[in-house]
């Protein structure tokens, strides 16, 4: 039996109508009379975003990048001139004090050296036998001084002697005891004991005056030739130490002026000290006016990207520099804390960045760049949000200009006075924004950062 086709059956379409697009029909007419019943009956408020003044420590920085430079540098330099025979050290050796960085030949000093050493050898022998010459003299002298000394002596005694027979031959004669030829005899013997007397003090002041003249300059010049002798076995000696350049302190080698074969240069090693460091930066000039001395900064390497440094602004230069495309004033910031720590990976030549902090206000009201408009003079216009009614998950509020001073401000925030911590405003107003505005907001979604 065959089954009858629709086209053969035409009476059940509308039954199939009223089946299924009836009920589609009420489904669509109840939401459409919901809709209509639901929907406001007008507009309830601008929708704007709205962010909290905060209170906290506000800066302002600027940041400028340059090398970092050795505080301390040491030329370091042969005391003779000659040609170098080794050089020890390169850039960037950390050395000690004492060691020696470089050599010279030595050939000519150590010729030298031997030469001074039998100078020395020489002249001490002289002087050896020119003293003993002039000692052999002296004893020769003490012992006619003592000569003499006796001699005077004993004339001295025979003189009284005389002296004393003359008088008892006086008296004697003039008792008529002895004759005049006797008393003539006494007078002649008295008178020979006082010239040997007289010529015995003269030998004894010639013995005290008299001096090895001859052995006194002999020994002298000895003594002057030793001491000359002396000397340029000194310098000798000194000329062949010179020949070793030896580093006067610690720290890294920045320069080496000086190759083997060569003569001697100016500096021959340049010695810095890496834990005595500044950053160098050039600065623009629109920025110089905020900068002063003693201001913190922060300072970042290229080659450590993961640390940081503290540092401190130590000078300014007071003439700004104009060679490049624009004028720049540069500033030395010092590291502290580099020193504090020994020795430092920094070496001197890593470029590096500071951010110094030019301004630091305490417990300032902030509030974010793109919620103000900018006013007259040092004023700003922002819209605080008066808080209203809930209107389903938002609020609806009244917005009011209110005019606020800038005490300052950076890429992120101004420091304002005319507000409070907590104050509701509007952010990134709408041009059609006016006073008295109703505005419908969300909880702050962030606060001033």
């Amino acid at each position: 039996m065959t089954t009858p086709t629709s086209a053969g059956n035409p009476k059940r379409r509308p039954s199939f109508v009223r089946r299924f697009w009836l009920p589609a029909l009420v489904v669509i007419s109840v939401g459409i009379t919901a809709f209509a019943f639901l929907r406001p009956s007008g507009p309830t408020g601008l929708p704007v975003n709205v962010v909290a003044a905060t209170t906290q420590i506000f800066t302002r920085t600027v940041s400028g990048t340059g090398s970092a430079k050795a505080e301390v540098a040491r030329s370091v330099n042969f005391a003779v001139n000659g040609n170098v025979a080794q050089v020890n050290v390169k850039v960037g050796d950390t050395v000690q004090v004492g060691q020696v960085l470089a050599k010279l030949d030595t050939a000519a000093q150590v010729r030298d050296l031997a030469s001074a050493q039998a100078a020395f050898d020489a002249a001490q022998s002289d002087i050896a036998r020119a003293e003993a010459a002039a000692s052999d003299a002296a004893q020769d002298n003490s012992r006619n001084l003592t000569n003499a000394q006796l001699t005077r002596a004993s004339a001295e005694a025979a003189l009284r002697t005389a002296e004393a027979t003359l008088a008892s031959q006086a008296k004697l004669q003039a008792l008529g005891a002895v004759s005049a030829q006797d008393l003539q005899a006494a007078q002649a013997s008295r008178d020979d004991a006082a010239r040997k007397r007289d010529q015995a003090e003269a030998d004894l002041r010639y013995a005290k005056n008299r001096s090895p003249q001859s052995s006194a300059a002999s020994v002298a010049q000895s003594r002057s030739a030793l001491e000359s002798a002396r000397v340029r076995l000194a310098n000798a000696g000194a000329a062949l130490t010179d020949a070793e350049l030896k580093a006067p302190a610690g720290g890294v080698v920045s320069a080496v002026g000086i190759t083997a074969g060569n003569a001697t240069a100016s500096p021959a090693v340049v010695i810095t000290d890496p834990a005595q460091l500044y950053l160098q930066v050039p600065f623009d000039e629109t920025r110089a006016p905020d900068l002063k001395s003693g201001q913190p900064a922060v300072v970042t390497f290229d080659a450590l990207p993961n640390q940081t440094f503290s540092g401190t602004v130590a000078r300014i230069d007071p003439t700004a520099d104009a060679s490049g495309n624009a004028a720049s004033v540069v500033v030395k910031i010092r590291l502290p804390d580099v020193r504090k720590s020994g020795v430092s990976k920094v070496k001197p030549g890593f470029t590096g960045t500071a951010v110094v902090t030019v301004r630091r206000i305490q417990d300032a009201v902030t509030v974010p760049i793109e919620a103000t408009l900018e006013g007259e003079g040092n004023t700003l216009k922002v819209f605080r949000v008066t808080p209203g009614t809930p209107k389903g998950a938002q609020l609806v509020g009244t917005a009011q200009p209110v005019t606020v001073t800038q005490q300052d401000r950076n890429a992120n925030l101004a420091a304002v006075t005319g507000l409070k911590a907590g104050d509701l405003i509007v952010d990134t107003p709408d041009p059609g924004l006016k006073a008295g505005s109703r505005v419908l907001y969300s909880a702050p979604s962030r606060r001033a950062p």
